[in-house]
């Protein structure tokens, strides 16, 4: 199995307009049709910059559109197209908040965001959102214990609990926390999840999408690589059997590449993940 992960990314600032000459020029009725024409142009010259800055953002992102009948949906997979976020293998990579040395107080991840700027994909039957739509992204169940997510003054904490991704047109990156100053916080869970669904509350009124699982982790594994030497062999079994026995005792890194059933802990019930994986690849 392939885990992808995510990387945090800033957008480069949109651009500036000094207007004080323009101003001045519109003041003079001489210039006035010289400085609409000139007004319509940078208009659209601006707006064309921000759709060109959407559409090159989402690269890594979870695509929201809406399939034919008219349920929200995420955009599938597609390793020959503009790569998007899979919930079913991707896992967010959070980071310490402070920066090492100093002991973190969280962790945290803006990545993936939700982006509804991907073109359509027919085979999938994956279909941008129209005008009106008005996305929410909301809990189905409880978080993982020290785990929320927030945007602005909206938090997730609780199932019910929801945030405003946006309109036809959203961008959005949500922060997902995991607090260490919160007493349910485990050091030694390996990964973080929650599972949602999209909601539209505008004129659309699309129906919800399937529930999804969003989880994130500290380190990047691969899954029964225990001893890390890239591969899963026969080889990984002793440092797998010393992780099961010991999980306070192994380094993170062991505890995510043990943890094959991705439930955040490494129990009896990895084995049969480790097995299957070590049957897929042999000795």
């Amino acid at each position: 199995m392939t885990v992808r992960y995510t990387i945090n990314s800033r957008a480069a600032p949109a651009p500036s307009l000094r207007t004080g000459r323009l101003s001045a020029m519109r003041a003079s009725g001489s210039c006035r049709s010289h400085f609409d024409r000139l007004s319509q142009f940078l208009a659209l010259f601006v707006a064309g910059l921000f759709v060109m800055e959407a559409t090159a953002q989402h690269a890594g992102d979870i695509g929201v559109g809406r399939n034919s009948a008219g349920q929200l949906m995420i955009r599938p997979y597609d390793p020959n197209d503009t790569p998007c976020f899979d919930p079913n293998e991707g896992i967010g990579l959070l980071v310490p908040v402070p920066d090492p040395p100093t002991p973190p107080t969280s962790f945290r991840s803006t990545s993936p965001g939700f982006d509804a700027n991907f073109g359509p994909a027919p085979e999938w039957d994956y279909w941008p959102l129209e005008y009106g739509a008005s996305i929410r992204l909301v809990a189905v169940e409880d978080p993982a214990p020290a785990f929320y997510v927030k945007y602005s003054t909206q938090t997730i904490r609780h199932a019910g609990d929801w945030i405003t991704l946006g309109s036809y047109v959203l961008h959005r990156h949500p922060v997902f926390i995991v607090d260490c100053n919160d007493p349910a916080y485990d050091p030694i869970r390996t990964l973080w999840w929650c599972t949602f669904v999209l909601r539209d509350v505008g004129s659309t009124a699309y129906t919800d999408s399937d529930p999804f699982k969003l989880r994130f982790g500290l380190v990047q594994c691969q899954p029964g690589d225990v001893n890390g030497d890239g591969a899963v062999t026969f080889a990984d079994i002793d440092p797998f059997v010393a992780t099961l026995g010991a999980p306070e005792m192994a380094t993170l890194q062991q505890r995510c590449a043990a943890d094959t059933n991705l439930d955040g802990y490494v129990t009896f019930a990895d084995v049969d993940g480790l097995v299957e994986l070590l049957s897929a690849t042999g000795p």
